[in-house]
């Protein structure tokens, strides 16, 4: 497998385009089925020749045609040629079912190369040109992902709380990766985001206001799914985060800890005298380190609702050099690197990954 394949997969399966598996669904036509399974298995070379084969043989007035095109993108050898394919769909075939993931993944495309002006077009034209598709969850995710990176906090805030109210409840996954994504939002938007319902997909979708439209997101805001506020400095966002999201299999994620008990007042200290010893650099140490989750955190990179997949890419990443394992006895089957003592070890163990072009995202560890 290229290294292309490993980054671009993980890139475009773990932050969400499944979100609820990571991974493409399983195609319903035996031949496609046939082909990723070759892919899956490492002969990459039979597995898209055999969808050649099929497109070759296919009127391209028939809708298999563009169904042939998306899935010789999803297993193309290398970016160009996925995205040749995704853009042929656009362009020539905007009212096959797959017009709008392809969109998605001409997002992800750019956005992996650091376009990220590209790749907001791209996922702004899902919500305009399918609003009854059922990709809207997660084009609106990464439409906030792409605006975070921008650094306009209120238009990526509003286009969370979109993806939010948009994913269906049964996309666990999915809604704890746009509730964790909600973290870097003012408390009264991820207040708002969290108490949100999920839309259904026949129903008009929510649009968030395009970057630094005023006018645009003071109209989100009368609609009530969200309430975009004034951007506040980046130290007072990250002071109050709260933890990572639980295990998906929780029946009502949050981003916060219920077990948690709120802190008591904290009582006026008395005066100190000059025999007192001032508070030491271990003893604040020791309490940073007491105030770490009990099984510590690591960095979830993919999931997968077939064990032996989950194995596949954790044997490719220990070839890499990664700490890497699969957490959970049923599915969704989460691949996760390292055990770390606070969040913010695991914080810094992501942008190491970032760096070397995968993804992921926090979570806490389960109990060893």
């Amino acid at each position: 497998m290229s290294r292309w394949r490993i980054a671009f997969g993980v890139l475009l399966w773990t932050a969400a385009p499944t979100v609820i598996a990571q991974v493409p669904a399983k195609p319903t036509d035996p031949v496609f089925a046939r082909a990723q399974a070759l892919v899956s298995d490492g002969n990459g070379a039979a597995g898209r020749a055999l969808i050649d084969s099929v497109i070759a043989a296919t009127p391209p007035m028939a809708p298999l045609y563009p169904q042939a095109l998306f899935w010789r993108a999803s297993l193309a050898a290398s970016a160009a040629d996925a995205e040749s394919d995704y853009k042929h769909i656009v362009v020539d075939y905007p009212l096959a079912p797959q017009a709008a993931d392809a969109l998605l993944r001409l997002a992800q495309l750019e956005l992996a190369r650091g376009d990220r002006d590209g790749a907001l077009a791209h996922l702004q034209r899902v919500p305009r040109d399918y609003p009854r598709s059922k990709s809207l969850a997660r084009a609106s995710y990464w439409m906030a992902r792409v605006l975070f990176e921008k650094n306009d906090i209120p238009s990526a805030c509003a286009a969370n709380a979109s993806a939010l109210a948009q994913a269906d409840t049964l996309e666990v996954e999915l809604r704890n990766q746009i509730q964790y994504q909600g973290q870097r939002c003012p408390a009264s938007v991820v207040a708002n985001a969290s108490a949100a319902t999920p839309a259904n997909n026949s129903a008009s979708p929510v649009r968030p206001p395009a970057p630094g439209n005023e006018s645009t997101a003071a109209r989100a805001a009368n609609t009530g799914t969200a309430t975009p506020v004034k951007q506040l400095p980046e130290s007072t966002v990250q002071a109050t985060r709260p933890k990572p999201p639980a295990e998906a299999n929780d029946a009502k994620p949050s981003i916060v800890d219920p077990a948690k008990a709120p802190k008591a007042p904290t009582e006026k200290p008395p005066i100190k005298t000059a025999a007192e010893k001032p508070v030491t650099k271990a003893t604040v140490t020791t309490t940073a380190t007491t105030a770490a989750a009990p099984n510590g955190y690591s960095v979830q990179v993919a999931a997968y609702n077939q064990k032996a997949e989950a194995d596949k890419l954790v044997s490719t990443l220990k070839a890499r050099g990664y700490a890497v394992r699969v957490d959970g006895s049923v599915a969704p089957f989460r691949v996760r690197i390292g055990h770390y003592l606070t969040e913010k070890d695991a914080e810094d163990a992501l942008k190491r990954i970032k760096a070397k072009r995968m993804d992921g995202f926090v979570v806490r560890a389960p109990a060893r």
